[in-house]
């Protein structure tokens, strides 16, 4: 971490968190995390565990991040980063949309269809360390359940909020942003809650699936 960059709890401080920058997408305005140590970020940090700044945030920011957590650390996550952004502070974030994935890797349609088609769709869902695609009802149903609320998806690098604008640097696969889902949600003052029913059915009909082995 340089001297000169001050923490989120720190009068003065960046209070703008990029969770998952890796050691090339580091944002000289943000304060960068990541869970391993790369040279350059600001913080080691599991953002998947309770964090130490309460509605201290005004913007959260992860691209193409949510993807390569399970879905309950998933919900986690965006948990822990709504109790920790203030009233009024967005969380924007990036990743591959299960949709996309599904009309372009694999051609019901076609029965002469090769084995790339099937490498490729299975190459989408578990390559590149991904554990969970989100469709676009998924995203806005996470984030409406733990609280957050305005959802609202946008194009690559677009935002109605100048501070979330051409943050993105990943389009991946020459395919632009088609294949992304891009969401932000705020912070209101609604309760942010780790939502037991839906927990519980993510459980149901996902965790004890994957738990299992089977």
């Amino acid at each position: 971490m340089n001297s000169d960059r001050m923490p989120p709890e720190v009068d003065g401080g960046i209070r703008r968190l990029q969770v998952g920058c890796g050691p090339h997408n580091i944002l000289p305005d943000w304060w960068n995390v990541d869970i391993r140590p790369f040279p350059g970020i600001d913080e080691v940090m599991d953002v998947t565990k309770p964090w130490r700044w309460s509605a201290r945030l005004a913007f959260v920011f992860g691209e193409h991040f949510l993807e390569h957590l399970d879905i309950r650390d998933g919900l986690k996550f965006l948990y822990y980063a709504g109790l920790a952004l203030e009233v009024g502070g967005r969380i924007r974030l990036s990743t591959p949309s299960v949709e996309h994935v599904l009309i372009t890797h694999f051609n019901l349609s076609n029965p002469q269809r090769d084995l790339a088609q099937t490498f490729a769709i299975n190459r989408a869902f578990h390559g590149w360390g991904h554990k969970f695609l989100y469709s676009k009802e998924m995203l806005e149903q996470c984030l409406l359940a733990i609280g957050l609320e305005d959802v609202s998806f946008y194009r690559f690098g677009e935002s109605s909020t100048p501070a979330l604008t051409n943050l993105e640097r990943h389009l991946g696969n020459g395919t632009g942003d088609r294949g992304i889902w891009v969401v932000e949600a705020a912070r209101t003052s609604k309760p942010i809650d780790l939502p037991s029913d839906f927990m519980k059915r993510i459980e149901a009909e996902f965790g004890r699936y994957v738990d299992s082995g089977h």
